[in-house]
């Protein structure tokens, strides 16, 4: 009954397993990147970092992880949607760079955002090395 009135109100993972709708550790795709020499529309404060892909309720979530003095940070949602990115990173203030407009944030985000989903059409648990993607 209760799958059935989830499935009513557009809840369609309800009678999926947990691992298809929320994934564990070896569900990520991994990817590092860094910032070119001279690039201007970087978007993070960290030089370099991972852009980590999983299915989340059947659907890519994009994360960068900023790499500090070889020590990973906390991951960082990264999405298109300036409001999921405003909710899923409250309190999250050190890890993109100064922007003037949301206009200018999206432009440096958007081919990060881009490469991280092309990374959720990768087997789970690939760690793709270089710029592949």
């Amino acid at each position: 009954m209760l799958t059935e009135a989830l499935l009513t109100i557009g809840i369609s993972g309800a009678a999926m397993p947990a691992g298809d709708v929320f994934p564990g550790v070896g569900d990520f795709r991994l990817q590092k990147i860094h910032k070119a020499a001279g690039e201007s529309e970087w978007p993070f404060v960290a030089e370099s970092g991972t852009l980590l892909c999983a299915m989340i309720l059947r659907k890519p979530a994009v994360y960068f992880v900023p790499e500090a003095g070889g020590t990973p940070g906390r991951a960082f949602a990264i999405d298109n949607d300036i409001t999921m990115m405003a909710f899923a990173n409250i309190g999250m203030t050190d890890v993109l760079e100064p922007y003037d407009n949301f206009e200018q944030l999206l432009k440096r985000l958007i081919p990060y955002v881009t490469m991280g989903k092309r990374l959720c059409n990768q087997p789970p648990g690939t760690n793709v090395s270089g710029s592949e993607l």
